[in-house]
This record gives C-alpha cells, sequence and structure tokens, in this order.
C-alpha cells in the first residue's frame, strides 16, 4: 500500500501468456469439504510461485495504482483472461469493477466474470446459470466446464457434476490434474444424498397398437386396425447410497415409467420397480448387486377399459458394472434375471434373462460414441409366446457451436419366437428403431431442458400379422438433480 492506494504487479496481470496458461487450478470456496483430499493443481509453466528467482529479479516489474490502470483498458483486458482461465478469483473481484468502465466490453469476459464473482459470493444458483449460459455459447472451453463442474458439486447437484467431471477427464493429459478429478468423482460417489431424475415428453401416436397396413389378411385371418392416442409420457428414478468403509455401500432405488392417454385410455400403462442391495465403487469402477420387485399396471388395450388394472408383477435380481478402461473408454454391463407372473394372462408366466453391454468411447468432451449388444430371452408357458432377442445397438452424441447439442441413437434388433402360433407361423421379426433429438442448452424451464425427439421404428416379419412402421415427433423434458 503507498500513499493509501493499492498498487498494482503488472508481472501478476500480464505475465501469463494465453499459450501457456493451465487452467487447472483448483478454487477453494468457503466450506470447501474437499479440503483435505484435494489438492490444488498448479500450473504448468506460467506460475508465478514456480519461476526461478533469477528470472523474477531479471523481469521489470511496474507497479499501478488502480486509477492509473484504469486508463490501460488492454492491460486490464491481459489480466483479466488469465484470471478467468485460472480460477482466479483474487484478480477477477480487482479487475473487473475496472472492466465495467470501459466502453466496449466482451459480453462473453463479462457473463464469465460474473459467473466467478457470484459463485464468491455464495449465490452459487446464480453463478451456475452464468456458467450454463457461457457453456451453450462454447462447450469446448475446458476451463469453463471446470468451473461448470465445480459449482454444481458445491451446489450438491451431484449427477450433473459427475457427469461433467467425467467429460472434463476425458481431455485431461495431466497427471496431477487427473488425480483432481478422480478425488471430486470419489467424493460424489461417497455423498449419500437421493439423487433424482424426472422426465416428461407428449406423445402423438397414430399407431398405438402396431397394427400392419390395414385389410392385412392371411387365410381366413384379418389383422386388427390402427388405433391413435395422444397424451403424455412420464418416468421418475429416484437412488440413495449409504457409504460403508472400504469402497463398499449399500442402495436402495425406485424407477417408474408410464403412457397416459387422454384420447385413448385402453392403452394407458404404468410400470414402477424398487430394488436395494450392495455395491463397490472407487472414481473409476462401481459393481452393484441388488434384488428387486416390478409391477405394471395396464388397461387392456384393444379389449380393455378406460382403467387401469394390476397386469403382472416380476420378481427378480441384477447386476451392474461400470468400469473406466482408460479416460477415454468406459464399458457399462448389465446381467438380469427374473420371474414373470400375470393376473390373468398366465399363459405368459415364466422367467427371464437379460444380458447388456455398451462400449462408450468419448474422444473430448463434447463428444461420445457407443456401441452395444443386449441379449434378452422369454421363457412363457405358451411356446408360442417365448421367444430370444438379439439386439445391436450405436449411438452418437455431440455438442456444437450456438449452444446446440445433439443425439442420435439406432438400434436392430432380431426376434425368433420357439414355436408356431394359432395360424400355423413361427414368427420371426426383424425390428428397426432410430432416434434423434436436439436441444439447447441454454434453454430451461423450472430447471427442465426441452428437446426435440423424431422417433422412426419399423418392424419386418415372415408374420405378415407383425409388418408394420410409424414415425413421430415429441418434444421431452428432463431434469437429473
Amino acid at each position: 500500500m503507498k500513499n493509501g492506494v493499492k498498487q498494482i504487479s503488472l508481472l501478476s496481470l500480464i505475465g501469463l501468456s494465453l499459450t501457456n496458461i493451465a487452467w487447472a487450478e483448483v478454487a477453494r470456496p468457503k466450506n470447501d469439504i474437499l479440503t483435505n483430499t484435494v489438492q490444488s493443481a498448479e500450473l504448468k509453466t506460467s506460475s508465478f510461485s514456480s519461476m526461478p528467482k533469477k528470472e523474477i529479479s531479471n523481469r521489470h516489474i511496474i507497479s499501478l495504482s488502480k486509477s492509473q490502470l484504469a486508463q490501460h483498458p488492454r492491460l486490464v483486458l491481459r489480466g483479466l483472461i488469465p484470471a478467468l482461465y485460472q480460477n482466479n478469483t483474487q484478480a477477477v473481484q480487482l479487475l473487473l469493477p475496472l472492466y465495467k468502465q470501459f466502453p466496449q466490453q466482451d459480453n462473453f469476459l463479462l457473463t464469465w466474470a460474473k459467473a466467478i464473482e457470484a459463485r464468491e459470493q455464495g449465490d452459487l444458483t446464480q453463478s451456475i446459470a452464468y456458467y450454463r449460459e457461457l457453456f451453450a455459447r462454447n462447450a469446448s472451453l475446458l476451463p469453463l466446464r471446470y468451473q461448470l463442474a465445480q459449482a454444481l458439486f458445491f451446489n450438491y447437484e451431484n449427477e450433473a457434476a459427475k457427469i461433467q467431471f467425467e467429460k472434463l477427464r476425458t481431455e485431461v493429459d495431466d497427471e496431477k490434474f487427473l488425480g483432481v478429478i478422480d478425488q471430486y468423482l470419489l467424493t460424489l460417489n461417497q455423498r449419500n444424498q437421493w439423487i433424482w431424475q424426472v422426465g416428461l415428453n407428449f406423445l402423438n401416436d397414430d399407431n398405438l397398437n402396431n397394427a400392419p397396413k390395414s385389410g392385412t389378411k392371411i387365410g381366413n385371418w384379418t389383422a386388427w386396425e390402427k388405433e391413435s392416442g395422444k397424451g403424455v409420457g412420464y418416468s421418475l428414478s429416484v437412488e440413495k447410497k449409504w457409504p460403508w468403509a472400504d469402497h463398499f455401500f449399500s442402495k436402495t432405488m425406485f424407477n417408474g415409467n408410464g403412457k397416459y392417454y387422454w384420447d385413448n385410455k385402453k392403452y394407458n400403462e404404468a410400470t414402477f420397480r424398487i430394488g436395494g442391495g450392495l455395491g463397490y465403487q472407487t472414481a473409476l469402477v462401481e459393481v452393484s448387486l441388488f434384488p428387486f420387485q416390478e409391477k405394471r399396471w395396464y388397461a387392456g388395450g384393444s379389449s380393455g377399459t378406460n382403467t387401469m388394472k394390476q397386469y403382472a408383477d416380476k420378481l427378480g435380481i441384477r447386476l451392474e458394472n461400470v468400469d473406466w478402461l482408460s479416460k477415454t473408454w468406459q464399458i457399462s454391463t448389465a446381467l438380469e434375471y427374473g420371474k414373470s407372473r400375470y393376473k390373468i394372462r398366465k399363459h405368459l408366466d415364466g422367467d427371464y434373462y437379460f444380458i447388456s453391454s455398451t462400449l462408450f468411447y468419448l474422444p473430448k468432451s463434447t463428444q461420445f460414441w457407443f456401441v452395444g449388444m443386449d441379449f434378452h430371452r422369454e421363457n412363457t408357458q405358451a411356446l408360442d409366446n417365448a421367444y430370444q432377442q438379439k439386439t445391436l445397438r450405436l449411438g452418437w452424441g455431440q455438442d456444437w457451436s450456438y449452444g446446440i447439442s445433439s443425439r442420435f441413437t439406432f438400434s436392430y434388433a432380431n426376434r425368433v419366437y420357439r414355436e408356431k402360433d394359432l395360424i400355423g407361423i413361427q414368427q420371426k421379426n426383424r425390428e428397426y428403431a432410430t432416434t434423434i433429438t436436439l436441444w439447447h442448452r441454454n434453454i430451461h424451464f423450472m430447471g427442465l431442458t426441452p428437446k426435440l425427439s423424431w422417433d422412426y421404428q419399423k418392424s419386418t416379419s415372415n408374420h405378415a400379422f407383425y409388418r408394420y412402421d410409424k414415425n413421430r415427433i415429441y418434444l421431452e423434458i428432463g431434469k437429473i438433480f
């Protein structure tokens, strides 16, 4: 302090070259629960404290007061940009008031500075809103993704934070900072809060009952006619983990989904599953085993009523495993076995097996690819309803410029039934499905993100009654918290 005016070293403002900035410095807000576990990742080449003393002594250090610095917009800008990249709260708070005084301001930098300022003031909700606005404009800035993940972490938006940290991990090469990210992920895994996921989509299906072309006949048998319906689909997922010692945990989960058609209630349905079990997890691996019970309600379809009734029960056990093979490859596997009991259609009683494996590739934080294979076998009392199905799945997700994100999925399934039906045909189906989804990362309503989807399904079969295709466009909204 000199003459009551704070002096600012130009070395601390302009001595950092943007080409050398290592953006991984960990900010430590108040009440940081990682104080004892997360170590600050140091700047690789540009940290002032890491410069050799001889080099520092040879640098020409100029000190300016705030009023003097305000007369040099370029110096303020050269100091503000590294401060934003480095998550340097103190420098941002010092330079932001000066930057606001300039007639020409970059809205992106200004919003970024406001995000850091709001976080420091404890307004994490507003800080996250600023970060999401920035992220929608440029999803490729790794410092921005890290700071968003960090703000979500401290605001206890656990699943959203975990997604961002996992994406970030795919683009980090520095082993020390990888360790920082792994500590965050481990802490997120050990938190024993409830995780909620809700979804809602608007239905407009012109072929609810998957009918073939009108007038399709086989001998004296005539296929059913198409029925249509408008309504809403809904889903809810709730999960809670209780961490134990040595990376073990217990878990309780609930999943529910259904469809409500206000103009064709005979096709209303709802399915709920509840389960609980044990598991083991680290930052990179999670394995869990849990029994479950599932109940399904259904109005009955074309021969039903407008009221849903209990339709079927399932009792089973499920094994799940998620493993990060490397920072860009992940494999997810599930095995499930269960027994089904139907209230009326007793000929469908039996057991089933389901195996699913998906390999994810994340070449960068703004892109992912996956390929998966499923095997499903239904053993019913009536053998003409028993089948086995093999499925191939492909997918691609991308964050684009201007805040646009997209997701594309495709699946092909081969379903073969064990015996001939009443008409004398042993059914063999080839089933295709594709979905394209688009959304804007900065459009939210009450925390829910709207997404526009186009869905196409087609079934080819040796059985004429099971040949159909249909497509629909619908709006879906959802949130994880």
